[in-house]
């Protein structure tokens, strides 16, 4: 039995553990010695009780709800004994790594995305699956810098430098999971580590793996052209100048599609609603940067068009697809794509601390830009490439492989040597890395996987001006001193 920092952490886990009875009256939030707040079994929503037996059912049917009864304890003990893991992970024992207000796990799930999976958001980063050993190193302690992680982090809030969500795992233990800062400056509402955030370019990695998933079943080829999946829903005739463009150059920027970004009134029109069509209007006749597949340039505009097919061959929503192939197998329950807005209670967007942004309507960020997120749920996502629940190896294989060589300051100017599906190719002291940033209108995001190692570092900010990539580098290069 593990050393627990509060009784009634023990108290839980015992019982749990043992299948019995969890005691009347045990509370649904228990705290670690740090602050860390989680949630167990909630005495609002006591298990039904047999009031009289007056009122006895048929024996068959008493059984039948014993046997319901019976499922809904087993249920709430394993509820529980997922939600006080982050109590008992070594590396945050007598640490103040989260300022989390109380939060109700019941309550977030159904508010965070219109699917409420019963399952555990944080299983993915605190028991690491039977697959992902297979690629990991036993051998490698895990623990040894997280209190100089969370100082680390604790400082650059104090100087007023991160405001946001981070999070560390290294081989499924928790090294750092922090939150700093306000989610509402006007409401006054703290981040906490579960506050959703919007991903920015992070998107891109899913959209790819999306296209992936799709040549996968058969329904494209990446070495199609584009023009065919476009005509006439979203453009009336394919340009001259896009006939030898193939959906492996939009996904990879080596279309020679000008970035949407770049033209003028984009961020003027970034909070009304639009649709695909008119967005992709707007670069349908421009010029190329240059010819397709000769040079590499960031483009968000490709993205936009990848997100177009993606409707085309599946002809149904893109935050549709996107739960059927990606969030919901992966129960990713605060993930996902809105044409409005993030769910309530996301982190509203400022450019510095004290200047808000205005704010971004999801239909012109669209499968560019456009997925909300948690640093839990990232996490798990980077996971779940090590452990191949995401897709099958091979392609798995594909989205990490190089594509397309960096310019000779590295792709988006960031340490990198090629740019793979989503991702930027890098090496950490050695060790492979794949990550990409993400930066629009009042947010900033880093998305960091080392996959030899099974280290995932995550953060993510609601203030444009903060150094999100610097940030992850710096935890992940501690990660890989532990």
């Amino acid at each position: 039995m593990p050393k627990c920092p509060k009784v009634v952490a023990c108290l839980a886990i015992s019982a749990a553990l043992t299948s019995g009875a969890i005691p009347l009256g045990t509370p649904a939030i228990a705290a670690s010695a740090g602050g860390t707040v989680v949630t167990g079994l909630g005495v609002d929503h006591p298990a039904p009780r047999n009031y009289a037996r007056a009122h006895e059912p048929h024996p068959a049917k008493q059984r039948n709800k014993q046997r319901q009864l019976e499922r809904e304890r087993q249920r709430q003990r394993q509820h529980l004994l997922r939600d006080i893991t982050l109590v008992v992970t070594p590396a945050q024992k007598g640490e103040t790594d989260s300022r989390a207000l109380p939060y109700n796990w019941q309550k977030a799930d159904t508010s965070a995305n219109s699917y409420n999976h019963q399952d555990s958001v944080s299983d993915a980063t605190s028991h690491p699956t039977q697959e992902s050993h297979a690629v990991t190193s036993p051998a490698r302690q895990c623990d040894g810098t997280a209190p100089a992680m969370r100082a680390y982090l604790r400082d650059l809030a104090a100087k007023k430098k991160f405001t946001g969500s981070a999070l560390v795992v290294c081989r499924g233990e928790v090294l750092a999971r922090f939150a700093a800062g306000e989610a509402d400056e006007e409401k006054h509402i703290p981040n906490r580590p579960d506050t959703v955030f919007r991903l920015a370019s992070v998107t891109k990695q899913f959209t790819a793996m999306l296209v992936l998933k799709l040549r996968d079943r058969g329904l494209l080829d990446l070495d199609d052209p584009v023009c065919p999946y476009l005509v006439p829903a979203y453009i009336n005739a394919c340009p001259t100048a896009w006939r030898p463009i193939t959906i492996r150059e939009i996904l990879t920027h080596t279309s020679g599609i000008p970035d949407i970004q770049g033209l003028p009134g984009f961020f003027e029109k970034l909070s009304q609603p639009t649709t695909t069509r008119e967005l992709i209007q707007r670069f349908v006749n421009l010029p190329l940067d240059f010819a397709p597949g000769t040079s590499w340039k960031y483009s968000s505009s490709g993205f936009i068009l990848a997100g177009a097919i993606i409707q085309s061959v599946t002809h149904k929503p893109y935050g549709t697809v996107l739960h059927k192939l990606i969030t919901g197998p992966l129960k990713l329950r605060h993930t996902g794509y809105s044409r409005g807005n993030p769910p309530d209670g996301y982190a509203k967007g400022y450019f510095t601390l004290g200047s808000a942004a205005p704010p971004i309507n999801g239909s012109e960020a669209f499968s560019a830009t456009g997925i909300y997120s948690t640093a839990d749920d990232i996490a798990r996502w980077d996971r779940a490439f090590g452990a191949h629940l995401v897709a099958p190896p091979a392609t798995v294989k594909q989205a990490f492989t190089p594509q397309a060589p960096c310019p000779s300051n590295g792709c988006l100017n960031l340490p990198s040597s090629a740019y793979a599906f989503g991702w930027l190719v890098d090496r950490l002291q050695g060790h492979r890395l794949r990550y990409h940033p993400g930066l629009l209108q009042g947010y900033a995001a880093s998305n960091m996987y080392l996959p030899d190692d099974d280290i995932e570092v995550v953060v993510l900010s609601n203030v444009q001006d903060t150094d999100t990539n610097g940030i992850a580098r710096h935890l992940a290069t501690m990660a890989l001193k532990s």
